[in-house]
């Protein structure tokens, strides 16, 4: 494609992202073409809240904030799930966890508050406060971590466990703001692998 194809090419592209049409693919389109593809639609789930939780979890891996910036369409869709002023740019893997439990509560009539809170290791604190209305917090061993459990990991960090740990003290987890190398401020939500040792507590939803 020549030079002055290719500018007609992003031009209609951006006219459909609603961007200026310069024809330029500059750091504002790639902004756009990012923010589109992170947005979804979400199927509602099937089954308990933490057969929900997961299932949740799963088709929102891929999501990312837009530019390093802790916000993004479906990012501050998380974070309103919280207290915080979703507009503004902070660590959101807790945000993530919170929206997680408030869409698959829908409609269940759960008799304990939903987590509201921006903070990885505040989520304990939710889970004391629950603990007669069916949440249950504990240190996590080889073979008590299921899937649907909210793990609380030792580096100011939290996500969802989506399998039962392995022989071996490794469990698959759904995580927000996180990346390849698993930060804890990494941008994305992905899978991981994660060893029972970087988990501080496990929280259940029974």
């Amino acid at each position: 494609m020549n030079f002055k194809g290719k500018k007609e090419v992003v031009k209609a592209v951006q006219k459909l992202l609603g961007v200026p049409a310069d024809g330029a693919d500059g750091p504002v389109t790639w902004n756009a073409i990012l923010a589109k593809l992170s947005t979804k639609e979400t199927t509602a789930p099937k089954g308990t809240i933490p057969e929900k939780m997961v299932s949740l979890a799963r088709e929102e891996i891929g999501v990312s904030e837009v530019d390093g910036s802790n916000c993004g369409p479906r990012v501050d869709e998380y974070k309103a799930a919280t207290w915080l002023d979703a507009d503004k740019g902070w660590p959101w893997c807790a945000a993530f966890i919170c929206w997680l439990v408030r869409e698959a509560m829908e409609g269940e009539g759960a008799s304990f508050k939903r987590p509201r809170t921006a903070g990885a290791w505040d989520f304990e604190n939710w889970a004391k406060q629950e603990s007669n209305r069916g949440v249950e917090l504990r240190k996590p061993t080889n073979e008590d971590i299921k899937a649907g459990d909210i793990v609380v990991f030792t580096f100011s960090h939290i996500g969802i466990a989506v399998a039962d740990v392995d022989s071996s003290g490794y469990v698959k987890t759904i995580e927000g703001n996180t990346n390849g190398a698993g930060s804890r401020e990494g941008g994305s939500v992905l899978e991981k692998n994660r060893h029972v040792s970087k988990i501080r507590s496990r929280i259940r939803i029974l």
